[in-house]
C-alpha cells in the first residue's frame, strides 16, 4: 500500500514539472510617459521575451497633465514589432479618458514567430494631453 501512494505521489509530482513551464507563460512589464507622439521600446531597450502563436496586452492609461486647451483625447495605439524580422504583429487601441482617471488597455496579437525581441511602438496624435500607462505583454 505504501508504495502505491508513493507511485501515485511521485506520478503527480512528476505531472507537475513538467506541466508547471506550459503554466507559467512568457509575461513581461511595460511601462510609458507619452508627452509627444510616439514612444518606441527599441529606443528604451523595452523588449519582450514571447513564444510562437499570439501575444496580448492587458494594462492601464491615464492622463496625468496636459497643456492649456488640449484637444481630444486621442486614441493611443499600441503596436508590437519584431526588432530582428522588422514585422509587426498588429495594433491595439485605446482611448484615454478626459478626466485623469485611468481606463484599460487590452487587445490581442497574432503570428508571432518566438524571440526575445519584441517591443512595444505607442503613439497617438498630439492632443496636448501627456499619458502614462503600465501593464504586461504575455503569451
Amino acid at each position: 500500500m505504501k508504495s502505491k501512494l508513493f507511485s501515485m505521489g511521485f506520478t503527480a509530482l512528476l505531472a507537475l514539472v513538467v506541466a508547471a513551464p506550459a503554466a507559467f507563460a512568457s509575461s513581461s512589464s511595460y511601462s510609458f510617459t507619452l508627452d509627444n507622439r510616439v514612444v518606441d521600446g527599441s529606443k528604451n531597450g523595452q523588449y519582450h521575451n514571447l513564444s510562437k502563436g499570439s501575444a496580448t496586452i492587458s494594462g492601464k492609461q491615464h492622463q496625468y497633465s496636459s497643456d492649456p486647451k488640449p484637444v481630444g483625447p486621442n486614441t493611443i495605439s499600441y503596436q508590437l514589432w519584431n526588432k530582428s524580422s522588422g514585422n509587426s504583429f498588429g495594433v491595439v487601441k485605446s482611448v484615454p479618458n478626459s478626466d485623469g482617471t485611468s481606463n484599460s488597455v487590452k487587445g490581442t496579437y497574432s503570428g508571432l514567430g518566438g524571440g526575445s525581441k519584441y517591443y512595444l511602438l505607442i503613439f497617438r496624435t498630439d492632443d496636448g494631453r501627456n499619458i502614462k500607462g503600465s501593464g504586461t505583454v504575455s503569451n
